[in-house]
């Protein structure tokens, strides 16, 4: 799991008694402004050749659609490579890097995000600073430090959370902003099967159930499912999850 591998990033920045930055890169169109020659450059040089590299440009040429071809970015990490790490996915980008606690500049995450930008710029891709955020991750009882991180000469916002991969991340990995949006979630998946009770038989209701309630509270639970504050939630899920399975019961 994605997530998982980015926050045993976090952990073990936290280990060296360091925090993390993570710049959550935001690509305007990036599906649509991939530029095929540049693709295809880019599948010759990793070795495809002959009539699959035929096949692909006979794909590209005179259409219009929206591709994903991950080997697009594959070479973006290796810029940072040495000092920090990028992690991908499709067109999701995250910059991750290990600074000193209470750091008052952060000369090389600007010195990395300038790096990526214009690489993005080099391969026909677009940054989108206004959605681009920045996070610190700290251990609770850790101020954060104060530097800024910019591109173009544009400061970067840094948020408290945000959504990554459908998961909410909060500066302090206490799963709060995350649990509360689920528990909603919960609420309207558990209200959605309970009125199912007249409507349907019990194999329909369990098919319900696992796909709008227990795949909801199954995701991600590797990560938030120790955190303190689900102690809050978890006795009304249980009631929940007991109501939606003995809703069918003679």
């Amino acid at each position: 799991m994605l997530a998982l591998s980015l926050c045993n990033i976090f952990f073990g920045a936290w280990e060296d008694s360091r925090d993390a930055i993570s710049i959550f890169c935001d690509l305007s169109k990036a599906f649509d402004c991939v530029h095929h020659e540049t693709l295809i450059g880019k599948l010759r040089h990793y070795g495809v050749t002959g009539r699959a590299l035929d096949l692909l440009k006979s794909y590209l040429s005179n259409r219009v659609q929206r591709v994903d071809v991950n080997v697009y970015i594959n070479d973006l990490p290796s810029l940072v490579k040495d000092a920090h790490e990028i992690v991908l996915f499709a067109d999701d980008t995250s910059l991750l890097f290990k600074v000193k606690r209470q750091q008052p500049t952060y000369d090389d995450v600007n010195n990395a995000i300038s790096k990526v930008e214009k690489w993005f710029t080099a391969n026909n891709l677009l940054l989108n600073e206004m959605k681009t955020k920045c996070m610190r991750f700290s251990l609770p009882n850790v101020r954060h430090g104060s530097g800024t991180v910019s591109v173009r000469n544009k400061e970067l916002e840094f948020v408290n959370s945000t959504v990554f991969l459908g998961i909410t991340l909060d500066d302090r990995l206490q799963w709060g902003p995350h649990i509360s949006k689920l528990a909603k979630r919960l609420s309207s998946a558990a209200y959605a099967v309970k009125k199912m009770r007249n409507l349907s038989d019990v194999e329909t209701a369990r098919l319900v159930y696992f796909g709008c309630f227990h795949s909801l509270m199954s995701y991600g639970i590797l990560l938030w499912g120790n955190a303190r504050i689900f102690r809050k939630f978890s006795e009304a899920g249980r009631s929940r999850n007991l109501q939606a399975r003995t809703s069918y019961i003679p």
